[in-house]
């Protein structure tokens, strides 16, 4: 599977309004979302997810965001200008306040559960529930999902609050590690390896959270101290979020028979899957047949 896009020259993306003309969403409008989700997204406590395949959430906004950089490169093989970077409702969107979307844009953005396996092994340890329907998307939360450039793209605000799968934790990530992966990704494509690709990076003037780290002069293996970091949101895109784990969460579901809907819940994610990544293949096999 290819992740790149090439830039089109006869569309250049210099507003927000122009931006959220883009907007199309096959997850949210084929899948199932969380029968025991808010409406309004104001889902932010860790809680057990039984079915569904995605929980309607609403970022939390950085408190005083300031922008830090984005991706030229990745801008423009998505046909966007690098004056959006300027533009007041898309800084406020990819900051966390989704309050600036508006249609065909959502106003709200979603998180997906999934199942942990380590070398083939099972785990629901970690899972705070002790079942393994509190993992998922802790602090990543989608946003966007759009047309561009004939590819379908997938925005997701990495540090964007927490989601019923935080497990306690708040949902935030910090500067320090928000600029290793925008670079991390962006090195990585350029090396051409796939990768989810990164788009924009924001800071808080204001707002910071306590993470381990190491003392002056420390020799030890692991962080031995706490320090105050700045909050940052960085936006990573792909053409898709889906991950192996999510097939193998409802798989799972079905063998332990946990609701009368886990095999319907089964063949809507695959269905999705197929026609989301693979359908271009499928209709090269059907016009160019062995």
């Amino acid at each position: 599977m290819s992740y790149t896009s090439k830039p089109s020259a006869e569309s250049c993306v210099k507003t927000f309004d122009d931006f959220v003309r883009l907007a199309d969403y096959s997850l949210l409008d084929t899948l199932n979302v969380d029968p025991d989700a808010t409406r309004d997204g104001d889902d932010h406590r860790a809680r057990q997810v039984i079915s569904g395949h995605f929980v309607p959430v609403t970022p939390t906004p950085l408190a005083e965001p300031e922008y830090v950089t984005h991706s030229s490169t990745f801008f423009n093989e998505l046909g966007l200008s690098d004056e959006l970077v300027n533009d007041a409702k898309f800084c406020q969107v990819f900051s966390g306040d989704i309050s600036a979307a508006h249609e065909p844009m959502l106003k709200i953005g979603w998180a997906t559960g999934y199942a942990l396996s380590i070398y083939g092994t099972e785990y629901t340890q970690q899972c705070p529930f002790g079942t393994g329907n509190g993992y998922g998307d802790g602090r990543a939360i989608s946003v966007f999902e759009g047309i561009i450039n004939g590819q379908r793209w997938e925005m997701q605000l990495k540090g964007g609050g927490s989601t019923p799968y935080c497990r306690g934790a708040d949902g935030r990530a910090v500067l320090r590690s928000s600029v290793r992966e925008f670079l991390a990704q962006e090195y990585m494509h350029a090396l051409g390896v796939p990768t989810t690709r990164s788009l924009t990076l924001y800071v808080s003037k204001s707002e910071s959270v306590a993470r381990p780290w190491y003392s002056q002069d420390s020799h030890s293996t692991d962080p031995d101290i706490m320090v105050d970091n700045p909050v940052a949101i960085s936006t990573r895109v792909a053409p898709s979020f889906l991950r192996v784990g999510q097939l193998e969460l409802f798989a799972r579901r079905v063998r332990g028979n946990a609701h009368q809907g886990t095999l319907e819940e089964l063949r809507m994610i695959v269905s999705h899957l197929i026609d989301r990544e693979y359908q271009n293949d499928i209709n090269r096999s059907f016009l160019c047949p062995n």
